[in-house]
């Protein structure tokens, strides 16, 4: 009975954790700001909680209320894409999310992240126009 019970907790846990990472995709791209981020992730525990207040005489749900939110604050890392809190010393550590350490670094994440919300284009970053000037000796 107990061997069953880890298995399927197990199982439950790692389905739940790629709902949370899908859910944190779904959502995260209304987080614009940091404070935005930080206001989503207190709200996926508080959420959390409730659920575990209410699935209570079910353990095996406890390793689904778990998985969720693990997955949603780790997906929702990765769509906020910068280093920021406790995740500055986690990437900086195992020196991995080298994008997300630059754009903490650098900053320009909140412009981009307010212009995918938007909808917009990235500003072109080269002359895509051909100009009259020098164009038959820039021509190749």
């Amino acid at each position: 009975m107990q061997i069953a019970f880890i298995v399927l907790s197990i199982i439950l846990f790692i389905f739940t954790v790629y709902i949370g990472f899908q859910v944190a995709h779904a959502t995260g791209k209304l987080a614009v700001t940091t404070a935005d981020y930080w206001k989503m992730n207190a709200a996926a525990i508080v959420v959390a909680v409730i659920v575990s207040a209410v699935i209570a005489p079910w353990p095996l749900l406890y390793s689904a209320v778990i998985g969720l939110l693990a997955g949603y604050i780790v997906g929702l890392k990765m769509v906020f894409g910068e280093s920021t809190g406790p995740w500055k010393a986690h990437d900086a550590a195992f020196n991995v999310n080298r994008s997300h350490r630059e754009t903490a670094k650098r900053g320009g994440g909140e412009e981009r992240r307010a212009r995918r919300r938007a909808g917009v284009s990235a500003p072109d970053m080269i002359s895509v126009t051909d100009s009259k000037h020098n164009a038959k000796r820039n021509a190749r």
